[in-house]
């Protein structure tokens, strides 16, 4: 007998507790899972802008490591450097036309590349002169 005069255990869950909490974790959890897409157009934007920065700034390293002449090159799809494979854009981004050649001294041809996606723009700014790289949002027009 328990203290209350009663022979029933009053601590724990019943079964049916139980089958109602995972029932109902089940329908969050699958609520989640079916929420589309995983990320946003503004993370992808994001990520975009910080591997071409990344792939700048590792050619005009490569041109001062190596002593010698390395390309980027642009295009609407996407992006090159030094020759290799291109990293292509995802399919709501563009970027301009442009050829930007770094040299061993650090310098480069200058250019301005423009991405855009939907009413985003980024421009990224080489300076001709020491080859750093700017980057800056553009006004929505």
């Amino acid at each position: 007998m328990k203290p209350d005069g009663s022979g029933r255990d009053s601590g724990g869950f019943t079964l049916i507790e139980m089958i109602v909490v995972i029932a109902v974790m089940g329908m969050i959890g699958g609520l989640v899972l079916m929420r589309q897409p995983w990320h946003s157009a503004g993370l992808t934007m994001d990520a975009t802008e910080r591997a071409f920065t990344n792939a700048l700034r590792l050619a005009r390293s490569r041109a001062i490591a190596q002593d010698r002449v390395v390309t980027v090159v642009t295009g609407a799809a996407g992006f090159s450097v030094d020759g290799a494979p291109p990293l292509l854009l995802p399919a709501h981004e563009a970027m301009s036309d442009a050829r930007v050649v770094f040299m061993p001294d650090g310098g480069s041809s200058g250019a301005t590349v423009i991405l855009g996606s939907g009413t985003k723009r980024v421009a990224f700014t080489v300076n001709w002169l020491n080859g750093r790289i700017r980057t800056r949002e553009l006004d929505a027009q």
